[in-house]
């Protein structure tokens, strides 16, 4: 092993993982010149070259190419079996990159849980200045060119009781995306582009982490596999994991930081017995109620080479839209106090389908406050051998899970059975999508859902016990380790978690700075 790639080879922090969380940490932990900031990205350095990452539009093309990890779940007993994609950013900006870019808060009463569940100064009031500080440097934009049947959803939505959206994130509203006068805008545009110049701070990308390193109990570097081999990177005060909720936990488990019987059984030296480390792995499951398009084309969908420069070059027209328009979010019950479900309006058919077709809509049901559990776990003990990722959709013991998901797709069928918003529809494009009783909903539910890609949760904060990390981000029972990233988050919000995530590096990098 060499330590000669930098000649000090020695640096305050070390983050591992440049997307929502790692871009922010490395530009306020490098602002005020005084500390040496080491960011490290397993993938691209340069993804802005590609019109996909740009274009609002052409997004979903980037799930499955090289700036995507290409994960899936095991089969999922809850789903009738199959596996889910789920796509995770692989590049300067991390899942900014490849994600719709939406961007949500989430409710009052998410924040104000974690402070009852024991977290003080975790509170809704409490993380709002987090929020503001976020929104005056990440650039957010509403539509500009809407699709007309957007406007028919909203009308739809009102003329049903729902009332718009305004300070409190209930009722109906037009979307906002990260972007900046008609481009998309991820974190590293955001955050990392402008402190590039600054000389404390080193990114180093197309460079793997393999394990973090320990000196006893304190970590003290990370062991990486890049262009000149394998490396040790020393930290003097603090190595950050920013590496998701799937990267996280699985670098903590193959650095011997987890359950004692999981590690053994792969011959991991155990440095650190933590049970819940890969954990509490929580996520939204999406249920698409698509249909052939009615007097409108989906955008996007058979766009040329021209099309695209000529975007680039005017910024106008369809392709600006975030193909999430608008927003939704109800209670499918009347003596809750905050949404269960989220409907988002899709101008494009989601999912897969008995009848494809490029040119549809769909209303994408969304649970947003499920019980269900799964984990992340060990596959072997080679660091490029992908995880095991079980969400474990639909198991609660309950069925509270499947039964407020059929709530909320009869919900969603009232808009579609919308006079008017029902003229911008064509034939359903599986079957069920339009079913009333209780059996064949729950059917269409295990058989159509998927996830919308807001894993959580699996290094999960805490003043309990079972937590994997202290409300300061650090690793327990460990020291110079903390996790920042959404792995961390407490539970899932009801929210798009690029919001969230971003709150949260904006708080752990005050915290670092006080504690530093």
């Amino acid at each position: 092993m060499s330590e000669n790639r930098h000649p000090e080879n020695k640096w305050d922090y070390v983050i591992v993982g440049a997307g929502s969380a790692g871009c922010v940490l490395a530009d306020r932990l490098s602002a005020d010149g005084a500390a040496q900031v080491l960011l490290i990205e397993a993938g691209s350095a340069n993804p802005q070259d590609l019109p996909e990452v740009r274009v609002p539009v052409l997004f979903p093309r980037l799930f499955g190419g090289h700036l995507d990890w290409n994960f899936s779940t095991v089969p999922q007993p809850g789903l009738a079996g199959r596996s889910v994609p789920i796509p995770r950013g692989k590049a300067l900006g991390g899942s900014s990159v490849i994600n719709a870019q939406l961007w949500t808060r989430g409710h009052r009463a998410d924040y104000d849980g974690w402070a009852q569940a024991g977290l003080d100064g975790w509170g809704h009031a409490d993380l709002q200045p987090y929020f503001e500080r976020a929104e005056r440097r990440i650039q957010l934009a509403g539509l500009r060119y809407p699709l007309p049947v957007t406007p028919a959803f909203v009308d739809a939505c009102a003329r049903l009781g729902h009332a718009p959206a305004t300070e409190v994130q209930e009722g109906y509203a037009p979307a906002r995306a990260t972007h900046r006068d008609g481009v998309r805008h991820s974190s590293a545009d955001a955050y990392l582009d402008p402190a590039r110049g600054r000389p404390n701070l080193t990114v180093v990308a197309d460079t793997l982490v393999r394990r973090v390193l320990f000196e006893g109990t304190r970590a003290v570097g990370v062991e990486v596999d890049g262009a000149s081999g394998l490396e040790i990177l020393r930290a003097r005060r603090e190595v950050v994991l920013s590496a998701g909720a799937v990267g996280s936990p699985h670098l903590l488990l193959l650095s011997g930081v987890g359950p004692y019987e999981e590690l053994s059984a792969h011959g991991i030296p155990v440095i650190r017995d933590l049970p819940s480390v890969g954990r509490d792995l929580t996520d939204h499951l999406l249920v698409p109620l698509a249909f052939e398009a009615r007097g409108f084309r989906s955008p996007g969908t058979d766009v040329s080479p021209e099309q695209i420069s000529q975007y680039l070059r005017d910024r106008s027209g369809t392709l600006d839209s975030i193909i999430s328009e608008a927003l939704l979010f109800l209670r499918t019950r009347g003596e809750l106090t905050a949404p269960d479900i989220e409907v988002v309006h899709l101008v494009v058919p989601l999912g897969d389908h008995q009848r494809p077709t490029e040119h549809g809509l769909a209303l994408g049901v969304i649970l947003l406050r499920p019980r269900s559990r799964g984990a992340v776990t060990l596959r072997s003990d080679d660091p490029y051998d992908a995880p095991l990722i079980d969400p474990r959709y639909l198991s609660d013991e309950a069925g509270s899970d499947l039964a407020t998901l059929v709530d909320g797709v009869r919900a969603a069928q009232h808009i579609l059975r919308d006079p008017e918003f029902a003229k911008w529809l064509g034939e359903p494009l599986t079957d069920g999508a339009l079913s009333e009783r209780s059996e064949e909903i729950a059917g269409y539910v295990r058989a159509t859902g998927g996830s919308i890609h807001h894993l959580v949760s699996t290094c999960r904060m805490g003043a309990d016990d079972r937590a994997v990390v202290d409300p300061t981000f650090a690793v327990r029972g460990l020291k110079g380790l903390r996790v920042v990233d959404a792995s961390a988050m407490p539970g899932i919000v009801r929210a798009h978690t690029h919001a969230p995530v971003t709150m949260l590096a904006e708080r752990a990098a005050d915290i670092l700075l006080e504690q530093g």
